[in-house]
């Protein structure tokens, strides 16, 4: 688990509060060409034919809450490779999850990162997340969570 860290300056926190009362992990997901299960007890070592899914919840209150013109909040991950490579950026890893104009809401999102879709190699991982107006530009609500280094490695 990792706490989500956030700023936002659109008033007083009285009046909008996106809080770290946030959780992020992680599932590994069953192989898809192997017999090797999902309940292997380190989810930061993976086999590239196996999935991850990242799940991140997180909380906005106050009395600006239901007055705000918003349309979405837009998770995404940031993947960094650790090494000579780069891993390539195929703006798969976003997500959208509609703005709900009720204090106290608990949003959910998860993203997942199919299968034999990493090269072998170390990642670190992070999870951003915006709050957007009903433009799609971004209001001065940001959050992250580092999720740590992963290992994705090729088995015979």
């Amino acid at each position: 688990m990792s706490k989500l860290k956030v700023e936002e300056n659109l008033a007083t926190p009285q009046s909008f509060n996106f809080y770290g009362v946030s959780c992020v992990t992680t599932e590994e997901l069953p192989s898809t060409d192997c017999c090797w299960p999902d309940t292997i007890p380190s989810n930061h070592l993976i086999q590239v034919e196996q999935g991850m899914k990242f799940g991140i919840q997180w909380t906005a209150k106050g009395c600006l809450v239901p007055l705000l013109k918003c349309s979405k909040w837009k998770i995404e991950l940031l993947i960094e490779k650790w090494g000579y490579e780069e891993f390539p950026d195929r703006g798969a890893n976003v997500v959208s999850v509609p703005y709900v104009p009720t204090s106290g809401h608990v949003y959910t999102a998860s993203i997942e990162i199919p299968a034999n879709s990493m090269q072998e190699g170390v990642y670190d991982i992070v999870a951003v997340i915006r709050l957007l107006d009903n433009a799609g530009k971004p209001l001065p609500v940001a959050g992250f969570a580092e999720l740590g280094k992963f290992e994705f490695y090729q088995a015979s």
